[in-house]
């Protein structure tokens, strides 16, 4: 039995009366019930569901189906289906979320609840409604299944059980735990530093950021790269920093530029795998690329500062450096996770084997680093379409070019859909969005030897 450890304490401390049963792996749980003479409406199974705002557990019989569209239209959401791989013990309390219950289990005697691929639960009813503490008990979104054999589409088939929630649990505190002890992440780079400093200044000239931008010979070469690249088209020479400053990029850039360049130089990270520092600068140096164009085009009354929307898309997913840099194993696992599940969100893989996201990463680390909001919000909500707060221009730019940069193979993002209710809100319509990708698309060439650059 591969149960977690933590489920069977966990019943032991609510003094509930259980006893384990075995089933063929083979077998689903609908399948086993009808091959142990248990009737299909005491044997419960929970799926988990996300949406922007949350998650919640569904806790059912496998003998009926979820009727997903009804539970958002009553509860007023947007959920879709976790789609890890993995079973859920149909115990809400254990993985601290809100869950609803069907209430066609009430008054059934016991009840068995799947707690593996082979392992089934039985309590008595009674102690089962216990369990399920203030989790709100449905009827009408739910409906029968025909047959053993009848498709559902919330749970694969066969699967393996999750990862010990006990272990996850333990690790989310043990990454925060480090992330908040200021002497355990990297130190802010001295040159950003002075960059930072330099902004505070309001009698700072382009001599000032030269001077600062100068002194790594690494930092000069990209940038002047990066101001003699096609994607500016600018014709005429340009021989030093100051040139790339006052002639093409403009103080405001440079600056944003420099403290990003120099931010990521911090973290010392594997170089391949689908995280590794290849792949993360190439869609970075994309996405900073893509968000400032986009941003140039949005309607005068939202429009972004082009530096800060620069610098928002180069270092949103900069949780991810971070969890390299200082959690080398559990970097590892969450590669291991990626690669074994194919189309599976990237956030919900760090929820299953990490507890922790790598926008919760992200902020812990630039409020540490006393980072401005814009970028603070741009990692905390590049995610989330619902977001319209302070500052959700940056975040929304993100989103719309994670999912332009989806049809190249890049990002995290596991759709390309572009959210016409954000588009409408920024003044941008999907033309525009288009040509301007297609624009940055014409141009790749220069990005990918910058992407190369950054992470050499």
């Amino acid at each position: 039995m591969a149960y977690p450890p933590i489920l069977k304490r966990f019943l032991r401390d609510k003094g509930v009366k259980y006893e384990f049963i075995s089933y063929s792996p083979e077998r689903t749980a609908f399948e086993a019930a009808l091959d142990l003479a248990i009737p299909a409406d005491r044997v419960v199974r929970a799926t988990i569901l996300r949406d922007p705002e949350g998650m919640l557990m569904v806790i059912y019989p496998v003998s009926r189906k979820l009727k997903l569209d009804e539970l958002n239209a009553r509860l007023k959401r947007r959920f879709t289906i976790l789609n890890a791989k993995g079973i859920y013990v149909p115990l809400a309390a254990v993985y601290h979320i809100d869950a609803i219950v069907d209430e066609n289990l009430l008054g059934h005697e016991p009840v068995y609840m799947v707690f593996d691929e082979q392992t089934l639960c039985r309590v008595p009813g009674s102690d089962f409604q216990i369990l399920q503490g203030t989790a709100i008990w449905y009827k009408s979104v739910f409906q029968h299944k025909e047959s053993a054999t009848a498709t559902d589409s919330l749970i694969m088939k066969r699967v393996q059980p999750i990862v010990d929630v006990e272990e996850v649990a333990n690790r989310r505190e043990y990454i925060k735990s480090r992330v908040m002890n200021l002497t355990d992440i990297p130190a802010m780079p001295r040159i950003a530093q002075e960059v930072l400093q330099l902004a505070g200044n309001p009698y700072a000239n382009t001599t000032d950021l030269s001077a600062i931008i100068e002194q790594d010979p690494g930092l000069s070469a990209q940038l002047l790269r990066y101001a003699r690249s096609p994607f500016y088209g600018y014709r005429g020479e340009i021989q030093s920093v100051t040139d790339a400053i006052s002639r093409v990029l403009g103080f405001d850039m440079v600056m944003d530029m420099a403290l990003g360049i120099s931010m990521g130089k911090a973290f010392k990270n594997p170089a391949d795998g689908p995280l590794g520092l290849n792949a993360f600068w190439r869609h970075a140096t994309y996405s900073a690329a893509l968000v400032q164009r986009l941003g140039n085009a949005v309607s005068a009354q939202h429009r972004p500062r082009p530096g800060m929307a620069y610098l928002a898309g180069l270092l949103h997913n900069i949780g991810i450096l971070l969890l390299g840099h200082l959690f080398r194993k559990e970097f590892n696992m969450l590669t291991k996770a990626i690669k074994d599940n194919p189309g599976v969100e990237l956030v919900e893989l760090e929820m299953q084997v990490l507890g922790v996201t790598h926008m919760e990463l992200g902020v812990w680390l630039m409020e540490a680093w006393n980072l401005p909001s814009e970028l603070i919000v741009a990692t905390r909500e590049h995610h989330n379409p619902d977001f319209h707060d302070t500052h959700a221009v940056y975040s929304n730019l993100i989103l719309i070019s994670n999912r332009l940069l989806k049809s190249l193979g890049m990002g995290d993002e596991i759709t390309d859909s572009l959210p016409d209710d954000i588009l409408q809100g920024l003044g941008l319509t999907s033309d525009s969005v288009m040509e301007i990708f297609d624009m940055i698309i014409e141009n790749r060439e220069g990005l990918d030897y910058m992407a190369m650059q950054m992470a050499a």
